[in-house]
């Protein structure tokens, strides 16, 4: 059988013979008889007719995201890969090697846009689309960077107010939310916003369209909150594994990582949803 691509974001199969399989075999064969796709077909005419959208990345009309530009964006996210050596700013450990950081895919093409019209054009519905992707990198990490025998909470870069203020919404906890729900995580991962702004860079404005020199401006602009679950995760001596959405110079997580330097959290690593593209693959970026 051929592997589905999207087969670690999927549950486990029912068993065979299970009530559940039952009341799914039902509910399919409701969802695809020809009266029912007849009545679906109706009702996407009359969304595309009163709510009109198009295509974020080729503008087909009739679709945030058409078929072929979905595929497209899948295919490039299949394999997650290490991406540190793109970024400068990273910080580095005892032996000079940088802050390891899994990218679910390269920000160009499809990718790009879609992470675009994530962020900045009030598209929160893109979620559903970026998760599996970001849930495969996760899961990456999670099977070469940390100890399985510890516990693991994943910390999301943290947002500042202009910008949650903007879009309504946090893309990254978004995201993350979504992988708690789905179930795809094991056992023993967790989900904590142990990050914020210091109140002085709660108005500044985000990295993107920043020089280097501007970006280094992110020193000392992150503290961790002092919560109880914080204390629990310090007694039992979790790692910590840095979420964000684009990945650039690496400026952000080493901030991050600065931050929780002093709290007992071992940082073993980072994911992010798509990475710049190295100096040397530039000339390919439409």
């Amino acid at each position: 059988m051929r592997r589905q691509n999207d087969a670690p974001y999927r549950r486990q199969a029912a068993r065979p013979g299970s009530p559940v399989r039952g009341w799914a075999r039902s509910l399919d064969a409701v969802w695809w008889h020809s009266g029912t796709r007849s009545v679906r077909a109706a009702l996407a005419g009359t969304a595309a007719l009163l709510l009109p959208v198009d295509c974020v990345c080729c503008g087909r009309p009739d679709a945030v995201l058409c078929p072929q530009c979905a595929r497209k964006m899948r295919t490039s996210c299949l394999h997650p890969h290490r991406v540190e050596d793109r970024a400068e700013s990273l910080p580095l450990n005892t032996v000079g090697l940088p802050l390891p950081v899994i990218c679910a895919g390269s920000y160009d093409h499809e990718l790009a846009a879609v992470v675009l019209a994530f962020k900045n054009h009030q598209m929160p519905s893109l979620a559903g689309i970026l998760a599996p992707s970001l849930a495969r990198a996760v899961l990456a990490a999670l099977a070469s960077l940390v100890d399985p025998g510890r516990p693991v909470v994943l910390v999301p870069m943290p947002t500042r107010l202009r910008a949650k203020a903007k879009r309504g919404y946090f893309p990254v906890g978004l995201l993350l939310a979504r992988l708690r729900r789905s179930g795809v995580l094991p056992q023993g991962v967790e989900m904590a916003q142990l990050l914020r702004y210091r109140m002085g860079n709660q108005l500044v404005s985000a990295q993107k369209g920043k020089g280097r020199r501007e970006r280094s401006s992110t020193r000392q602009s992150m503290k961790v909150s002092n919560t109880p679950v914080l204390q629990q995760f310090r007694l039992c001596g979790a790692q910590v594994i840095l979420v964000d959405d684009v990945l650039t110079t690496g400026a952000t997580l080493a901030e991050a990582h600065r931050a929780l330097g002093g709290t007992g959290l071992l940082v073993c690593g980072a994911v992010v949803v798509a990475a710049t593209p190295a100096p040397s693959e530039k000339h390919a970026v439409r």
